[in-house]
């Protein structure tokens, strides 16, 4: 072990550490080193097993409340689990390609869609849509219901890739050097942290569209910077090809990280023709550029064959422009530009400042900011959300990726660490991209984490390998250091996932409300602080804010976002999640339906809002042993409604929601929504009658009113105590 060989980087390694470097199945590498010595290649293999078992129960112990995020935080657990809009984007997208074409049909994504010749498109990648195709090739019946599940695959692939690269990179440091038990325990912390203690939580509440685009662009985006880093070790064709194939989905599926692995890819095969690689590499130029190109013209063509340029896409053409006057006011005052140098400073406050987070008394304790961040100096955003910070947020991984930094390009680098520098520079590229972009969310921290994997892996490597030779008591100090940053980043990452969203149904925000309250009560009632009372909704308030409107007809929680950009939203009070509603507003009926006589249409009203009435019908399906009932809204400008079959003798429960304060009418049948409209400002609310029935022996319909015998909102009466 005494020789040594030239670095390709310019440094000097021990003989035999080059070849135990990337090969993840070691073969090579351990017949290799058994050349010169046994002692290293049972040290190798008894820091591999520690090093794995401790990254193998980082991910197990973080799939738990992933997966029960991801799941459905606050109701049953549905490995299928549906959002309420935009999970069926890329479902919709293979099924046009199915048919030769990448258009969709006219309103399928609503304002989402991109309008160029006449037809719309959605702006998200394919891959998605690739990988989903073998499965909808035999089935409708999962469209819109895998998000969830392509979800769950790419948060396992990132777990092996993010893996495979942090060993990957500890061997490039360290060498055959052993890993002890206090070291592999930080490593399994890193890891553990890579997985539950980063915005990944955050994506896995709300598998949608935006969600799934960002949990593939961390997975592929991490298995690219691992592939190139073993090109960049000891080129092969097969690591090419293997690069190329995951550099080619990532710009399939998200353009920002795309194009950092593309520049990474530049930058590597530039330092091959330089012949920095070794004289006998320079012929890996033209395969690793072209790993570069082929994916950077894939992306091209694709985009192209939707919008008619190679790169970008007009905001004009989107449907939200033409319909939302803010839009339009923002993009005339940016120069008709989503990005600019004048978002900077806004967006490093927001995503770089320390305290980008909130410590309360209240469950879930640290969470997401009050209120989304403040635009500087007047600038207009398209959209501001609540966002936290990355060094609130994930403390570990930050302060890691600060020493990472250092350490990749100090003048005389360590071991072969410099061989990180091109892709420390290609992912930072990712998330610097994120500073001029008008769109504040917490969702784009995602761009930031492959980064963050490979720098906090450098930073793991190097503390340890200066840890080596220190007393028992400071390696034990480092490792309770580590844990307790790593264990904080978990907790805050599940609090931001946990939290009231505008896609929370009524159950969820009820369930997270009652928990909330029964901590409360343990701890010295905090939560009290946080109710106000008043006749009407305001149309803004800090997050986790309590309403009660009137005595209990309504409790609301806020989610503290500002929706005064979109006036809908904000007549709707979109920022109020309702928690439970009283006698007042929620109103419940059991109806029965019977035969009726062939060709008739009988009907009986439930309730009346002004000039609207609320009303249910049933006619019997011509050749069918069924009924049809319709469930619709009559009497204030074109009817709503929707139709319905059940079996004759059937009895159902309606519920009719009538919420003045949130301008909201719903109906549902058995818990499926059949309205949800406007309601109007004028006239009295009343139910039409307490029990009714129509004609007939028995009557076609029978309605029984069982409002005041249903449970009354006692989280609301508790709290209004």
């Amino acid at each position: 072990m005494g020789e040594t060989t030239e670095d390709p980087g310019g440094t000097v390694a021990p003989l035999g550490t080059t070849a135990i470097l990337i090969d993840p199945n070691m073969d090579k590498a351990i017949s290799e080193v058994a050349e010169h010595s046994v002692e290293p290649l049972a040290e190798i293999a008894a820091s591999r097993r520690r090093f794995t078992i401790a990254a193998l129960l980082g991910i197990a112990v973080m799939a738990l409340p992933f997966i029960a995020i991801l799941w459905g935080p606050w109701e049953s657990p549905n490995p299928i689990r549906k959002t309420a809009y935009e999970d069926n984007f890329y479902d919709l997208q293979a099924r046009a390609m199915f048919h030769g074409h990448l258009w969709l049909a006219k309103g399928a994504i609503g304002i989402e869609a991109f309008v160029h010749a006449g037809r719309e498109y959605t702006y998200f990648g394919l891959f998605p849509s690739l990988i989903r195709m073998p499965i909808l090739a035999v089935t409708s019946s999962l469209d819109g219901k895998l998000s969830a599940p392509f979800m769950l695959v790419a948060w396992l692939l990132t777990a092996l890739f993010a893996t495979l690269l942090v060993w990957r990179v500890r061997l490039l440091i360290c060498g055959p050097a052993p890993m002890g038990r206090a070291e592999a325990a930080s490593f399994g912390i890193l890891v553990t942290t890579v997985m539950g203690g980063t915005i990944f939580m955050f994506l896995a509440a709300t598998p949608y569209v935006f969600a799934e685009d960002l949990a593939w662009s961390i997975c592929l985006t991490v298995g690219s910077i691992f592939a190139l880093l073993g090109v960049l070790e000891r080129p092969s064709w097969a690591r090419v090809i293997v690069s190329g194939v995951l550099i080619l989905a990532t710009n399939l599926d998200r353009v920002t990280t795309g194009w950092a692995c593309v520049i990474g890819a530049v930058l590597i095969a530039g330092w091959f023709a330089l012949g920095r690689g070794g004289r006998e590499n320079r012929r890996w130029f033209w395969p690793v550029l072209g790993v570069a190109l082929v994916p950077l013209v894939a992306g091209s063509a694709v985009n192209y064959a939707k919008f008619g340029v190679p790169f970008g896409v007009s905001n004009f053409d989107q449907v939200w422009t033409s319909v939302n006057a803010y839009r339009r006011r923002f993009l005339a005052a940016n120069h008709n530009s989503e990005a600019g140098l004048v978002f900077a400073p806004s967006n490093l406050l927001a995503y770089l400042r320390p305290d980008g987070l909130r410590l309360s008394s209240v469950f879930p304790f640290i969470t997401l900011p009050a209120a989304p961040p403040s635009a500087l100096s007047g600038v207009l955003f398209d959209r501001r959300y609540r966002t936290a910070s990355l060094p609130a947020s994930t403390p570990l991984l930050f302060l890691l990726s600060c020493w990472g930094l250092i350490t990749a390009f100090r003048p005389r680098p360590i071991g072969r660490v410099a061989l990180t520098r091109f892709l420390l520079l290609a992912t930072i590229i990712a998330g610097a991209a994120l500073m001029v972009w008008g769109y504040m969310a917490p969702r784009y921290l995602a761009d930031f984490v492959p980064f963050l994997v490979l720098a906090s892996a450098v930073a793991m490597a190097d503390i340890w390998r200066r840890m080596a030779a220190r007393p028992r008591k400071e390696r034990m100090g480092a490792l309770s250091i580590v844990a307790a940053l790593g264990l904080f980043s978990i907790v805050a990452n599940i609090g931001m996932a946990i939290t009231p969203t505008e896609e929370w149904n009524t159950g969820q925000t009820l369930h997270y409300v009652e928990l909330q309250k029964a901590v409360s009560d343990i701890t010295g009632h905090p939560m009290n602080g946080r109710v106000v009372r008043g006749n009407s909704l305001p149309p803004w308030a800090p997050a986790d804010e309590l309403y009660i409107v009137g005595a209990c007809d309504g409790l609301y929680i806020s989610n503290g976002e500002n929706y005064s950009t979109v006036p809908g939203q904000q007549f709707h009070r979109t920022t109020w999640m309702t928690v439970q509603l009283g006698h007042a507003f929620q109103h419940t009926f059991r109806v029965t339906f019977n035969r009726s006589p062939p060709g008739t249409n009988q009907s009986l009203a439930l309730v009346s809002a002004g000039p609207a009435t609320v009303a249910v019908s049933s006619s019997r399906i011509s050749g069918h042993g069924r009924l049809r009932v319709t469930i619709g809204l009559f009497g204030a400008g074109r009817p709503i409604g929707n139709s319905v079959s059940v079996s004759p003798g059937s009895s159902h429960q309606i519920v009719v929601i009538t919420d003045p304060v949130k301008h909201l009418i719903q109906v549902t049948l058995d818990g499926v929504k059949y309205v949800e409209t406007t309601l109007g400002t004028g006239g009295p609310i009343a139910v039409d009658s307490e029990i009714a029935h129509t004609s007939g022996n028995p009557p076609a319909v029978s309605v029984v009113n069982e409002t005041g015998s249903t449970s009354g909102p006692a989280l609301c009466r508790s709290l209004n105590q």
